[in-house]
């Protein structure tokens, strides 16, 4: 049967009072209708009226030509927005209501064809009102297995925000067995000037039931968006078009953000993951000046940490909307931490993307895939990107690159950067301070580097570097390892004149080296310990250097501002110095000896005399003759020097002090040093 439930402005609310105040009908389907339309009058509606409402069957009806409007006034951070709220139904299907405790269940819920929903209003801010209009219209909707509760939140002017909170966690109850819609559009024109247009096919949700989605799926989507750029700019507008593919989302739930903002105890979790899984196949975009494409993204285990302490934002907001928020430094700075520490509880478990591609006028790149794993804001457990390669056009230049990788990359609490930046911002901070928000990085890896250009004779490039560190003391490594492989680039760009003719004179036209450092200390032994230090570069020569420190006390990392306190215990252990094919030597050499008018060998020689000169009171010791032989081999072929220092026990550093100023001519003797040159000759 049709019941005509038109309202006015003039004659609204006596209908409303009288279709209300009358008893519930026999059909549960006209109930949940004459529900709706008193839940919108009562949240001030100025707009709430239906066509017709028919009777089609035990619990089913049809509702034509809905319409519903608010119109709002309010102020954001000192800005009056006033926005205009119009829905307008054509159809809209009730079928198998039936009411519960909760509110009324449909097994069925249609609203077939165009039903518009439009947002319009403005920003004025300094009496300049910037206006900015929405549109949505969703075709074809069908909801199976519907429960609706009702959205209610009681007036109260001292909570203004947080009196939402009840009706929120209400609505967790809301249940929908599947849902689709067709298609979905939108326009907007934004106060700032952007518009867009978005265009959404195919949109599924399945099993939304405690405040969890199991499913979400968007076939495909495209979206034209164009932005007011700055005066200035060439253009006045930046259009750019995005079509994406496939989109699915599994496990969405609200519950842990909820219980994180303090809108819900602890006990209602069932999880801890805000979206279990997410994927998009297939993203295109195109601008004026070029495109990018991406291959395929995905991520897992978007989470919150139910132990991170909530951070309760509908007080905030209250305090915010009734102009009461501290504005005294000490609470503002507490509270920052508060919101830092609340968006360090979120992390995800992984990231994926694949195939990245960009090509302009002026740039075209591709990446093979970014990946992260158990990332934060904290950091990332795993973080890489392979077959990266960029070209720009300016000067041809070219950075391709195999792997970039990081791993166990930690940052301090962002709070505690919030405090360092405050307590730095009235006197130079302390080294504990610095060193409590010095980030730790586990694992850094390159391989196959090049970077050229044609302002480079020769490329830039790396085979592989990696850097390790580990068993961390506040924040300092105890034991780096880090390797070069054949690193290589161009003589000209030594930016030292000298450096470049001497590094020239060996006829090289690009420095390739290769280096490799470990250093380690050991907690048990109190043992520093570095082995290797090593460089060579080719063609030029090598240097290895080991050495073993002990006595090397836990305070020295745990409190860097006390590493002094070390020469009171440190001791010599042992230690090695080797340089080998020394061609650098050589043409220094030569370089020094052509404008002296001596010939290399008899230079040579005199710097050897020299250097023996300057050794004070070990020249005329067994170790002093040694090294001006050794010397004077080396200089003259610098083949080969090994220098080493191997006492029968470790020496004190405080004993080689006092022996270095009473007798520095047993100083040797007391080491055990010993030098040799060229031994395979």
């Amino acid at each position: 049967m049709p019941r005509s439930l038109r309202y006015t402005t003039t004659a609204g609310a006596l209908l409303v009072t009288l279709a209300l105040a009358s008893p519930a009908t026999a059909n549960p389907a006209l109930d949940a209708a004459d529900a709706f339309l008193q839940w919108a009058k009562d949240h001030g509606a100025t707009i709430a009226e239906y066509g017709s409402v028919t009777e089609t069957g035990t619990g089913d009806a049809i509702v034509r030509d809905a319409k519903f409007g608010w119109d709002l006034a309010f102020s954001i951070a000192g800005a009056n927005v006033d926005l205009d709220i119009r829905i307008n139904s054509p159809e809209t299907r009730l079928i198998g209501v039936t009411k519960t405790d909760k509110g009324y269940h449909l097994d069925r819920y249609e609203q077939p064809g165009a039903h518009e929903f439009a947002f319009s209003g403005g920003v004025t801010e300094d009496g300049v009102r910037n206006a900015f209009d929405i549109s949505v219209i969703q075709y074809d909707l069908v909801a199976e297995d519907y429960l609706q509760v009702p959205f209610a939140a009681q007036e109260d002017a001292e909570r203004p925000v947080s009196r939402f909170l009840p009706a929120i966690v209400a609505g967790l109850d809301t249940t929908i067995g599947k849902m689709f819609v067709r298609r979905m559009e939108s326009t907007s024109k934004m106060p700032d000037g952007a518009s867009g247009m978005q265009s959404y096919e195919g949109m599924t949700i399945t099993g939304f039931a405690n405040g969890r989605i199991e499913e979400q799926r968007i076939e495909k989507t495209v979206s034209e968006t164009t932005i007011k750029t700055e005066p200035g700019v060439t253009a006045d507008t930046v259009a750019m078009r995005e079509e994406t593919g496939l989109q699915v989302v599994t496990g969405t739930d609200m519950k842990p953000l909820l219980r994180l903002f303090g809108a819900l105890p602890a006990d209602r979790l069932t999880g801890d993951e805000i979206i279990a899984s997410a994927s998009v196949e297939g993203m295109n975009f195109s601008f004026a000046e070029g495109s990018a494409a991406i291959g395929s993204l995905s991520m897992t285990g978007l989470r919150i940490d139910p132990e991170a302490p909530a951070f309760d934002v509908a007080s905030i907001g209250d305090q915010a909307a009734l102009g009461k928020l501290p504005q005294d430094e000490a609470s503002l700075t507490a509270l920052g931490g508060q919101a830092a520490d609340a968006l360090a509880a979120a992390s995800l478990d992984s990231f994926d993307l694949s195939a990245l591609a960009i090509s302009s006028p002026i740039l075209n790149g591709a990446i093979g895939s970014i990946q992260a794993k158990d990332a934060s804001y904290r950091g990332f457990g795993d973080f890489s990107m392979t077959d990266l390669s960029i070209k720009a056009e300016e000067n041809n230049a070219a950075v391709d690159a195999k792997l970039f990788r990081m791993s166990e990359l930690r940052l301090a609490p962002l709070s505690r950067y919030i405090d360092f930046f405050v307590a730095s911002s009235n006197r130079e901070p302390t080294l504990p301070e610095i060193l409590s928000v010095v980030p730790t990085l586990g694992l850094l890896e390159m391989e196959d580097i090049k970077v050229a250009s044609d302002e480079l004779p020769a490329p830039v490039s790396i085979d592989s570097y990696r850097l390790a560190m580990s068993d961390f003391i506040s924040p300092i490594p105890t034991r780096i390892e880090a390797m070069t492989k054949n690193a290589s680039f161009p003589v000209s760009l030594i930016e030292e004149d000298e450096a470049r003719a001497l590094v020239e004179a060996l006829d090289l036209k690009v420095v390739s080296y290769s280096d490799e450092t470990r250093i380690s200390w050991n907690p048990d032994t109190q043992t520093l310990s570095i082995d290797p230090l090593s460089f060579t570069i080719e063609g030029g020569g090598s240097m290895d250097l080991k050495m073993e420190i002990g006595g090397v006390p836990r305070v020295v990392f745990e409190s860097p501002e006390q590493a002094q306190m070390v020469i009171a215990t440190a001791m010599v252990n042992k230690a090695s110095l080797t340089v080998r094919d020394a061609r650098l030597v050589s043409a220094f050499i030569e370089q020094q000896a052509k404008p002296a008018g001596l010939s290399p060998e008899t230079l040579a020689l005199g710097l050897a005399d020299q250097a023996a000169n300057e050794m004070g009171p070990l020249k005329d010791t067994p170790f002093g003759q040694s090294l001006h032989g050794a010397l004077k081999s080396f200089l003259v072929s610098p083949d080969e020097l090994v220098i080493t220092i191997e006492p029968e026990t470790p020496v004190p550093a405080m004993q080689i002090m006092g022996v270095l100023a009473t007798a520095p001519d047993t100083l040797p003797q007391l080491l055990n040093a010993t030098v040799m040159a060229n031994s395979g000759r």
